[in-house]
């Protein structure tokens, strides 16, 4: 049996228009603070949680529209929706299930031989009263219709408290208190471990024959019986009827529930003579354990129901008598609370184990990439508040296809920059250069990456169009800045092609798009054999009003060749500092080449090695380098010494450091200007909540 889905209707911060959430065994829950996980949560106590003040609906349970006061809503109505699947109805050499017969009488149908699942409805109304509480009544029903059907009284079924038991909750908040969980008191896991032991009336006398003979023991102790019979003389003095004259001193273990009130786990060895109990340890070990004591008790409740099935085996020889539930939902909020990094790895690979088992199912919720990132994205959901109806809304990530050698991509860049989920703005990069440059080019021109939930993501220049599809879906801004690699194989005109189609591809009105100066609009013809349009000087020019153009859709471009080229011409000076000794290019009897006079340059060899270096630039496919200038040329030289032969983010570190503030600020090449400008202005509408689509490729 497994959760498929839940279904809000004016529940919390989900409005009155339905929001769904599907599950998988686990499911992690991502987002900003206040932006609906916890409320999923609760969702799920509502339906199936115990007694408690977090399961009970209360008033603020209604969603109150973002246009009312709670004083105008004289009456309010909520609906939260359970739709259950049933993987037990594919077993097969004659194998039984356990959780079938228990619901099959409310199973339902889509069409014929399609797999049955199950509807549970609970339904709440607020109405006014002279109690500030007002008055609530909440109902649960199994739903007999399809889900695409409208639900009425006729197709509504009462759900008993009985039906609703067959499903457990244990909830771990994110804050806290584990060790009140791991004592033998009433409802928690410990005492629903001891409580289902099949304890035989033999092994019930036994303990209390030896419970007895503790007693007579300790009552023969000299001082315990003098004790006794002082406590006896004195009570006579103030108390003299029938009722209650004999007063002994007894451990307080008169019969078996007793004793088991009192178990506690104790752990040894410690660094001490004495074994350490719960209250001991450090809240990460408490933390540890506590899901540990989870598992055990859902193993336990496997074993329970396996003697269940178990034909052959009566009910006085089964180890433990008990019900087991038919679904026990773990939902964990925060799992990395308490717990060291190096250990959350160890935690999630037994919450996935946890999940995988039969009788149980993980829901977490976290906002924190040590987490996200050791979560497969399809597991992943991503919750946002809308600042303009504050009203929750919940996304799956929106990956490629599985079958893909995309998928895979996309799916472990998702992985390894976690953190993009909880940006304010995403920045989509080349690669290792940018991830280096564009946080310093924040940091020095006043801003902060952090602070300003900036989150700087390598795209390796493949695929950007699934990174546009999960960002916009998720409605988190980005711009991305791309090398224009011009005289490149796939640069230049390609770039420009290659973009056009990828927007295309992610849905933006082509007819707008592809809108030329004149009114006209660029043809499919054109746009496929752009790669091979022109870069004479006139090409060059409009290729840059392409450029230029793709600005107003946040796409940005390292012009003319990458980020790398754009920072060595502009900090060239920089640069050349980080070499030291005999480091550097040289020519074979010319010398080092940053020691090179103007007469020595105008030498065949020197001339020679820029064309050398002018190829290994721009690929051995690529151009003559003939839309570059003399010095860009000249540049090409340092390019490859820098880039090509040394490592690109330690170079880039080392030279940025030795630029001043005002100087990289005053020299910032124009289009890192540009990106300022457009990223404070998406931070600033969204902090003065203006209530428009800030990203224009969504």
């Amino acid at each position: 049996m497994r959760l498929s889905k839940l279904k809000f209707k004016n529940f919390k911060c989900f409005g009155l228009e339905e929001e769904e959430i599907e599950f998988d065994n686990l499911t992690t829950i991502i987002g900003a603070n206040s932006a609906g996980k916890t409320a999923i949560m609760h969702a799920i106590l509502k339906l199936f949680g115990d007694t408690g003040t977090e399961k009970e609906i209360t008033r603020a349970d209604f969603h109150i529209p973002v246009d009312k006061s709670p004083d105008e809503i004289l009456k309010n109505h909520l609906s939260i929706e359970a739709v259950f699947e049933f993987p037990e109805l594919q077993l097969k050499n004659g194998e039984e299930s356990y959780v079938v017969p228990i619901y099959y009488e409310n199973f339902v149908v889509s069409s014929p031989g399609s797999p049955p699942f199950m509807r549970v409805l609970l339904e709440a109304t607020w109405q006014q009263s002279s109690s500030p509480e007002g008055i609530i009544e909440n109902k649960y029903f199994f739903v007999t219709a399809k889900e695409d059907e409208e639900v009425t009284e006729i197709n509504k079924k009462p759900m008993s408290k009985h039906d609703r038991s067959h499903i457990k909750v244990i909830y771990v908040p994110a804050v806290r208190e584990p060790s009140s969980q791991l004592k033998n008191a009433s409802g928690t896991l410990l005492w629903r471990t001891l409580k289902g032991i099949n304890w035989s009336d033999a092994d019930k006398q036994g303990v209390q024959q030896q419970i007895s003979l503790v007693d007579q023991k300790f009552g023969e102790q000299p001082g315990v019986s003098l004790i006794q019979k002082t406590i006896e003389d004195q009570w006579k003095n103030y108390h003299n009827e029938d009722r209650y004259k004999n007063a002994s001193l007894k451990f307080n273990s008169t019969d078996l529930e007793n004793i088991l009130k009192k178990v506690e786990v104790e752990f040894t060895p410690t660094e001490i003579e004495r074994a350490y109990k719960i209250d001991s340890l450090g809240d990460g070990l408490r933390s540890l354990f506590y899901l540990s004591l989870v598992d055990s008790l859902l193993e336990i409740e496997n074993q329970a129901i396996k003697e269940l099935l178990d034909k052959q085996k009566k009910t006085d020889e089964r180890i433990f008598n008990i019900e087991p539930p038919a679904l026990t939902l773990i939902a964990i909020e925060e799992p990395e609370n308490h717990i060291g990094p190096q250990l959350l790895g160890r935690v999630i690979n037994n919450l996935e184990r946890i999940a995988g088992r039969e009788n149980s199912q993980t829901i977490l919720t976290s906002h924190n990439p040590s987490i996200v990132k050791r979560i497969d994205p399809r597991n992943i959901r991503h919750v946002r508040l809308c600042r303009k109806t504050s009203k929750t809304l919940i996304n799956k990530i929106a990956l490629p296809s599985d079958k893909t050698a995309e998928f895979k991509y996309v799916k472990e860049a998702v992985r390894a920059y976690p953190e993009l989920y909880f940006a304010s703005l995403v920045i989509l990069g080349e690669g290792d250069s940018e991830e280096i440059i564009l946080p310093k080019v924040m940091e020095l021109s006043g801003d902060n990456v952090d602070s300003s939930g900036i989150s700087v993501v390598p795209l390796g220049g493949r695929h950007v169009n699934h990174f546009w599809r999960l960002l916009s879906q998720l409605d988190i801004p980005y711009i991305t800045l791309l090398d224009l690699d011009r005289e490149r194989h796939g640069g230049g005109w390609g770039r420009i092609q290659y973009v056009l189609n990828q927007l295309i591809e992610i849905g933006l009105e082509k007819e707008k798009l592809l809108l030329l100066k004149d009114g006209s609009i660029l043809s499919d013809e054109k746009l496929k054999s752009m790669h091979e349009s022109s870069l004479n000087q006139e090409g060059v020019l409009l290729l840059n009003s392409w450029v230029n153009y793709l600005e107003t859709y946040n796409v940005f471009f390292s012009n003319p060749l990458d980020i790398d080229f754009l920072m060595l011409e502009t900090f060239k000076n920089y640069y050349m500092e980080t070499i030291s000794g005999q480091e550097g290019p040289f020519i074979k009897d010319l010398g080092k080449i940053k020691d090179l006079t103007e007469k020595q340059k105008s030498d065949s060899r020197y001339k020679g090695r820029v064309n050398e270096d002018i190829r290994k630039t721009l690929k051995p496919e690529g151009g003559d380098g003939s839309t570059y200038s003399d010095n860009q040329k000249e540049l090409m030289i340092w390019y490859n010494y820098f880039f090509l032969s040394r490592g690109k983010p330690s170079t880039h570190i080392l030279a940025t450091s030795n630029i001043k503030p005002e100087i990289f600020s005053d020299k910032l090449p124009e289009v890192f200007k540009k990106i300022l400008k457009t990223s404070k202005n998406i931070l600033g509408q969204i902090d003065d909540e203006v209530g428009v689509e800030v990203n224009e490729l969504s």
